[in-house]
């Protein structure tokens, strides 16, 4: 199997094997250790988790619980300390530094906790910048930006600026942004978020149809668990271990 979507000739693109299909993201045994000058925190231990192709996933847990940890390995942006981490059945410590970006650009898109937007630039302008600064020319930038703003819902937006935004608009922008550029996964950071703070029902309803019409996978990390209702799966996480993982049907026959 070849990683990449397409025949587009990228030097930096990792090679795979063409065995069967494996889930699209697997950690196995997988921990996370932070040496922090004479002490040691271990963020995680021996975390086996599969993540299959578009599946909306919930990563739930108190704070400092290991969801942070969990998110940023399997967005490629940190390697575990034990155990692996494979991305469609690549392991990820036989990737170069370039292959790990290249992956990151291609397949991920990054949701951050305060959306980040530039308050001096529209919000066109703000979810048409990580094409910019990739140096795609200016009317290709523009012309995504406004297709990704669609699917947000927010097409007629695009002049505002971030300070005329709702806080729900200012959601959506923050996942327009990740989308402009096409992913495969939506990462969505909500770990720091108070768990007396719910998820903006137009924030979870957005993500929830991104996931079941066009097939996004989608990782929503929170200490929120009635965020969770709005995914297929719950992943509840404590002391750095998997504690739970059970899908919304087998939760709901439960009850």
């Amino acid at each position: 199997m070849n990683l990449r979507p397409d025949s587009t000739n990228d030097r930096h693109a990792p090679a795979a094997s063409k065995a069967a299909r494996p889930p699209l993201m697997r950690l196995t045994s997988a921990g996370k250790r932070y040496d922090q000058g004479s002490t040691t925190q271990q963020a995680l231990h021996s975390v086996d988790l599969d993540i299959h192709r578009g599946e909306f996933a919930a990563i739930v847990g108190p704070s400092g619980s290991g969801k942070t940890a969990l998110m940023r390995m399997l967005g490629l942006l940190e390697a575990p300390t034990s155990g692996g981490y494979h991305f469609q059945g690549v392991p990820e410590q036989s990737l170069s530094d370039e292959q790990r970006l290249w992956l990151r650009r291609r397949f991920f898109g990054f949701v951050p906790q305060e959306f980040n937007l530039l308050r001096s630039a529209s919000l066109q302008g703000n979810v048409a910048l990580p094409l910019m600064y990739r140096g795609l020319p200016a009317e290709r930038c523009r012309t995504a930006a406004m297709r990704a703003l669609t699917l947000v819902g927010l097409e007629d937006c695009g002049h505002k600026m971030p300070d005329e935004l709702s806080g729900s608009e200012r959601g959506k922008a923050g996942i327009a942004r990740a989308l402009v550029c096409n992913p495969s996964v939506l990462l969505v950071d909500r770990a720091t978020r108070p768990s007396d703070q719910p998820l903006c029902p137009d924030i979870g309803a957005l993500l929830r149809q991104l996931n079941s019409e066009h097939q996004t996978t989608v990782v929503l990390v929170t200490q929120q668990a009635s965020a969770a209702t709005w995914a297929q799966r719950t992943v509840s996480l404590n002391g750095g271990a998997v504690e739970q993982d059970v899908s919304q049907e087998a939760a709901s026959a439960l009850h």
